[in-house]
């Protein structure tokens, strides 16, 4: 147990936070003994993984960070094509993704490179070109903070939906993620239709690509469009890409007919990037805060600034986007006040 702990490390934005108290879970047994702990008992509690999805609204959290430092993967089943993997909470994402792809297993390729911890995944329901964690992860793997009691979630006990699931609800974020198993595939189709992935590749004059390259493509293009960890501050995509209904959305294109647009089945998605983009936002600056200029759906840090610089943009430009579209875009960070 650390007191007073530094956090800039531990929030991608890069901001000066500091925790009243930082326990740090190395094994099982570890949660054990914290719980028996006396400053445990009455703190505010927040499950810190990598920090590439948090915004600290206060330089100081009053409260206690625990953090997985848990390791380990491992191939724990194969059953024809089948393969099941068991990766701890506290292995890097995308080390873990480049495990799979090296030993060419299907089915999360498409989410390589994703900054943050395993642990994270299945909180948020990560996503990007088309694919979302939820179709890989069996189960996942938790202790109850409250008693110390193990629980397995299955698959649909974790209800997700589009950057959600149920560890997002406040009565279940007393659940410290400790491992996760996922299903991936020996061969499965591979998935390009989604942004510019097969634009990429005819322009690299590969027409049937493996499943390393294809990460190696998306790889590229996340290096093009987004800033690299650790040198400029960011949680990469800041907001959600809104859904709309199809009436709204037939309405929206006959002023805006170039408007990208998904299918989905609760409407239709549109990237939040371009709606931002057309609202004249992209490449914006205010003091140390901004919007990066190679792609509008991330809001930057450059340093010495504070969190507030940054929700104050957050509100500036959702209500930019909702004065022009009619739109709400609502963030995709879990923002703790």
């Amino acid at each position: 147990m650390k007191k007073e702990y530094p956090l800039k490390d531990l929030n991608t934005m890069g901001f000066d936070i500091v925790a009243k108290y930082f326990y740090e879970v190395n094994s099982l047994s570890d949660i054990d003994t914290l719980i028996e702990k006396e400053e445990f008992k009455d703190v505010r509690k927040l499950i810190l993984g990598g920090g590439s999805n948090i915004l600290f609204a206060n330089e100081y959290y009053d409260g206690m960070i625990i953090h997985s430092n848990l390791k380990g993967i491992n191939i724990i089943e194969e059953n024809g094509d089948d393969v099941v993997v068991r990766c701890m909470s506290g292995e890097v994402w995308k080390d873990f993704v480049d495990f799979t792809v090296s030993r060419n297993l299907y089915g999360l390729e498409n989410l390589v490179d994703i900054p943050g911890s395993v642990g994270a995944s299945p909180v948020q329901n990560i996503g990007a070109y088309g694919c979302e964690v939820k179709d890989s992860i069996v189960y996942v793997y938790t202790i109850d903070l409250t008693n110390g009691q193990r629980r397995v979630f299955k698959n649909e006990d974790c209800h997700f939906a589009y950057r959600d699931s149920i560890f997002k609800r406040e009565e279940f974020k007393k659940y410290f993620i400790c491992a996760i198993d996922f299903r991936l595939k020996k061969n499965a189709a591979l998935k390009l239709e989604y942004g510019n992935v097969k634009e990429y590749l005819e322009r690299k004059k590969i027409e049937s690509p493996t499943l390393s390259e294809v990460a190696q493509t998306i790889k590229e293009i996340r290096a093009e469009k987004l800033p690299e960890v650790g040198i400029v501050g960011s949680v990469g995509s800041f907001f959600q890409n809104p859904i709309v209904e199809n009436k709204v959305f037939e309405k929206l294109k006959e002023s805006y007919p170039e408007m990208p647009s998904y299918p989905n089945e609760k409407g239709v998605k549109i990237p939040a990037g371009w709606l931002i983009d057309k609202a004249g936002w992209k490449a914006y600056k205010e003091n140390h805060v901004g919007v990066w200029d190679k792609q509008a759906l991330v809001l930057v840090h450059y340093g010495g600034g504070k969190p507030q610089e940054i929700l104050d943009l957050m509100k500036k430009i959702q209500d930019s986007v909702k004065e022009k579209f009619g739109i709400i875009i609502r963030p995709e960070v879990n923002i703790e006040f």
